[in-house]
C-alpha cells in the first residue's frame, strides 16, 4: 500500500508518539509511507528569514524504529506570527494534491483538523481515496485561542461526517466523534501501542543515575511528557513536602519540558525542595525505558477538564510495560480502557489523595511489585506494537477494498 499520514505537528521535533510508531511500523511491514506535517515549532534563522512556500522533502526518516523509512513532505509557509499557519492552509492543499497524484496514494491516515483536515477530505473525495481519521484528542480544546475553538469544532463535524472510517483511541472518544456527526457504523477502536521489546523491565545504567545526582537508595517518582498547563504537577509539587516528611528519600523526576516549566521551577524554589525535584527537559526517546526503570513508581497528574477528560496518555502503557505501578488522576477516557489495579493503575480523585497514595506505595515494596506485574501482564496481552500495527494494516486494507466497491 501507498499510505499517506497527515498531521499538523512538527514531525521532527515533536516528542515521539503514536503517529511516529504506527507509520514507521507500516513502513517496516513493507508499505510505502509518506507524511505531510506542519512545522509547528518553527523559529526564524535570522532577521531576514521569512520562510518559503516550497515543499521540503526528507527521505528515510525514522523517530521510533531505526530501520523504518518514512518520506516526510513538509510544505512551506511564511514565517510571520499570525500568518504562518494561515499561509500553510494553501501550501498544505497544494502538497496534499501533489502527493495524491504523484505517489498514487491508496489510503490517508488523518490526524489533523484545522490546518489540513478540510483540504484532505475534499481532495480525497475528488480522487476517490479513502480517509481514515485517527481520533486521539478533543481537538477544539487543544486550540490555544478561545475564538478559534468554535470554528475548529465545526471543522471537526465536517471531517468526522466525511471520513470513510474513524479509529478512536478509547470508547469515550468513539462517543465523542459520534456526537459530532460520525456514522457509528464507521467508527472503530484501536488501542495505543507500545514497543514491548524496547519498553520492558531492565537494569538501569549507573551513569544515568550519576547524570542527575541520584542513587539506588532514592525513591523516584516519575512523570514523563510535555509540561502542559493542565499537567497538574503544580498542585502535586505543592504537596511534595508532606510526602518528604513520610519518605525523606523521595525524589520527583520530571522527564520533559513545556510551557509550564517556568511556573513549576518557581514553586520548587518557593518550597525549598530543589534537591528533591529534578526537571530534565526533553530526553532522547530511546532513553525513556531507562528513566522508567529507574523509578519506584510512575504518575499521571493531568487535571480532569474538557481537554483531558476523554484522552489516553500514551505514557501510561510505557510505564506499565516496564512493570511500574502507576498512580493517575481519574481520567474517564483512560478508565474506559484500563479499569484499575488489576491492570496496574491506581486512580485518585485529588492531588492530596494522590500524594497519600504515593507515600503508601513507596512504603510497600510488595504492593508495588504486585501492581507492576499486573501492568506488565496487561500491556503484553493488549498493547504490543506489532499486533496493533497489524490491526491497523488490516483496517486500512478493508477500507481500501470497500472504497473500490462503492
Amino acid at each position: 500500500m501507498n499510505i499517506l499520514f497527515i498531521h499538523e505537528i512538527d514531525w521532527l521535533k515533536k516528542v515521539v508518539f503514536e503517529i511516529h510508531t504506527l507509520s514507521e511500523l507500516l513502513s517496516l511491514f513493507g508499505h510505502n509511507v509518506y507524511v505531510i506535517d506542519y512545522e509547528s515549532m518553527w523559529q526564524k534563522d535570522g532577521f531576514f528569514d521569512f520562510g518559503s512556500l516550497r515543499t521540503r522533502v526528507v527521505k528515510n526518516v525514522n523517530r521510533a524504529y531505526s530501520d523504518a523509512k518514512v518520506e516526510l513532505r513538509r510544505p512551506g509557509f511564511i514565517k510571520i506570527p499570525g500568518i504562518s499557519r494561515f499561509s500553510a492552509l494553501f501550501t498544505q492543499y497544494r502538497e496534499i494534491l501533489r502527493t495524491l497524484k504523484e505517489k498514487k496514494i491508496d489510503v490517508i491516515v488523518l490526524y489533523s483538523v484545522p490546518t489540513s483536515g478540510w483540504q484532505t477530505v475534499n481532495l480525497a473525495k475528488k480522487y476517490n481515496v479513502p480517509v481514515v481519521f485517527r481520533s486521539i484528542d478533543v481537538l477544539n480544546q487543544m486550540v490555544t485561542s478561545p475564538l478559534l475553538r468554535p470554528l475548529t469544532r465545526l471543522l471537526e463535524k465536517r471531517i468526522y461526517s466525511s471520513a470513510d472510517y474513524i479509529l478512536a483511541l478509547t470508547p469515550k472518544m468513539s462517543k465523542y466523534v459520534v456526537n459530532l456527526g460520525a456514522d457509528p457504523s464507521r467508527v472503530g477502536l484501536l488501542l495505543i501501542s507500545v514497543d514491548t521489546e524496547m519498553f520492558k523491565p531492565a537494569p538501569v545504567p549507573e551513569e544515568l543515575r550519576r547524570k542527575w545526582g541520584l542513587s539506588a537508595e532514592d525513591a523516584i517518582i516519575l512523570f514523563i511528557g510535555t509540561l502542559f498547563e493542565f499537567s497538574g504537577l503544580d498542585i502535586l509539587i505543592k504537596s511534595l513536602p508532606e510526602v518528604l516528611k513520610e519518605v525523606p528519600q523521595a525524589k520527583l523526576l520530571l522527564v520533559g519540558d513545556g510551557p509550564q516549566r517556568h511556573a513549576l521551577e518557581k514553586i520548587i524554589t518557593e518550597r525549598g525542595i530543589q534537591k528533591n525535584v529534578i526537571i530534565t527537559g526533553f530526553q532522547p526517546y530511546d532513553t525513556m525505558p531507562q528513566y522508567i526503570n529507574m523509578s519506584a513508581l510512575c504518575i499521571n497528574t493531568f487535571v480532569v477538564n474538557d481537554t483531558t477528560r476523554d484522552i489516553f496518555p500514551s505514557k501510561i502503557v510505557q510505564y506499565l510495560a516496564c512493570g511500574k505501578p502507576t498512580v493517575s488522576t481519574a481520567l474517564p477516557g483512560l478508565i474506559s480502557v484500563i479499569p484499575g489495579e488489576d491492570q496496574g493503575v491506581i486512580y485518585m480523585d485529588s492531588m492530596t489523595a494522590m500524594a497519600k497514595e504515593v507515600v503508601s506505595l513507596l512504603k510497600s515494596t510488595e504492593r508495588r511489585q504486585r501492581l507492576g506485574q499486573n501492568g506488565l501482564n496487561y500491556t503484553n496481552k493488549n498493547h504490543r506494537s506489532e499486533e496493533v500495527g497489524h490491526q491497523l494494516e488490516k483496517i486500512l486494507e478493508e477500507v481500501i477494498a470497500k472504497k473500490k466497491n462503492e
